[in-house]
């Protein structure tokens, strides 16, 4: 049996500056290292023998954010600062 250990690949400084680092923000860049190589953030697998529960996860996610999109009360208190994008 081989149990392979998906942290030197999660954790690869090459590809994942500051790897310790929460910073969903890396994969917004679309020609940075993150959505470089795919297949380096193998949490849920690749190829053929991807996990079968990350369409079921991604789903899953939607299903809870459009659920509290619904149920939560969003306000927006206007301020002076309200026009300004950042």
């Amino acid at each position: 049996m081989v149990i392979p250990s998906f942290y030197n690949s999660l954790h690869d400084p090459s590809v994942y500056p500051e790897p310790e680092k929460f910073n969903p923000e890396r994969w917004l860049d679309l020609e940075g290292s993150a959505n470089q190589h795919p297949k380096n953030y193998i949490g849920f697998g690749s190829g053929p023998h991807r996990c079968i529960g990350f369409d079921y996860a991604t789903i899953n996610i939607a299903l809870v954010l459009a659920t509290a999109a619904v149920m939560m009360n969003f306000e927006h208190d206007v301020t002076p600062l309200s026009d300004k994008v950042e």
